[in-house]
């Protein structure tokens, strides 16, 4: 399929503006453009800003509170970012729309980022936020028995490891688990055709991929890590079910495709919901293409059906992934 005509104008944008230097710059750059982008409208009930404890230092939080009699399912989300950048306010309106789409409280918890806080702070961090949210739901008007993790990009790869850890460290259930274009190897990257077919051009690039995990790793030998690279575990079964969402024009296209298929082939219920004509990102643009609009509406409609108990029976993994 071609380039969403939407999208491809959103990158005629961004190759036009003043490009960052350094980190610092991109830093600044991400949260300068967000905060002048326009968000689609929803409506939940309202948000609130908090603080949660973590491993080294207190993390940043929101809450987003769903419309009508609660309580609520809840969602843990962690942002995307490569691991050095964005933010909570930087996702705010994807968790709005995943709360509002899903019928689900919607925890945003913010992570150290690298190359200050390099692996595995990030992870020790996203768990210690989940394991949080798991004994402290109720105070958050949210029903705890409920639970899921979803993230983007770098917070979806969190979002795995978080599913790998409370599956081997016997911490809490974990209903759902909703990854947006996930990092899942960080090893083999020459295996995946998406990596050259759209390393340059499409908003995120190899060079930069490359750049990411320079400053994330303090030892490249952690890239075969499962936290870093899920598809190197040796055991994912016993996970939680999964929907992978992927986009056409990511470079990470088809390694979030090859982690669906092997939770498939570890009896995980997992369904890859592939982005035709999208790019990197897609979920962050909404306002922008009703076509990623209508993927991101799939994804909460999928999410609230799975912590509502009416998940997937007696339909295929990929019929399921592709109504």
């Amino acid at each position: 399929m071609a380039l969403d005509p939407h999208l491809k104008e959103v990158l005629l944008q961004m190759a036009a503006a003043p490009q960052p230097g350094s980190l610092e710059e991109m830093r600044a750059a991400v949260i300068a453009n967000s905060a002048r982008s326009p968000k689609r409208s929803v409506s939940i009930a309202g948000t609130r800003d908090l603080t949660i404890p973590g491993p080294a230092s207190e993390l940043p939080a929101r809450l987003y509170t769903a419309q009508g009699e609660g309580p609520h399912p809840l969602t843990v989300y962690f942002h995307g970012g490569g691991f050095v950048a964005y933010s909570i306010e930087t996702h705010d309106s994807v968790c709005r729309e995943l709360c509002a789409g899903a019928n689900s409280a919607v925890l945003s918890v913010e992570y150290r980022l690298a190359p200050e806080h390099r692996f595995p702070a990030g992870v020790e961090d996203a768990y210690a936020a989940l394991l949080w949210a798991a004994a402290h739901g109720e105070e958050l008007g949210a029903d705890p028995s409920r639970l899921a993790v979803a993230g983007d990009s770098a917070g979806a790869s969190l979002a795995i490891a978080c599913t790998l850890r409370a599956r081997d460290e016997g911490g809490p259930r974990i209903r759902a688990q909703l990854l947006i274009y996930p990092a899942a190897d960080f090893v083999n990257t020459e295996r995946y055709p998406s990596r050259r077919e759209n390393g340059e051009g499409f908003f995120l690039t190899e060079e930069r991929m490359r750049f990411f995990a320079q400053m994330y790793l303090a030892d490249p030998a952690h890239g075969v890590h499962p936290h870093v690279s899920p598809l190197h575990a040796a055991q994912l079964h016993d996970l939680p079910p999964a929907l992978v969402m992927t986009a056409e024009f990511d470079p990470l296209r088809d390694e979030g495709a090859a982690y669906a298929e092997a939770l498939q082939a570890a009896g995980v219920r997992a369904g890859h919901l592939p982005g035709p004509g999208m790019i990197h990102g897609f979920a962050n643009m909404t306002a922008f293409s009703p076509a990623a609009a209508g993927l991101l509406d799939r994804a909460a409609t999928w999410l609230g059906a799975e912590l509502s108990g009416a998940g997937e029976t007696g339909k295929t993994r990929q019929e399921s992934a592709h109504e």
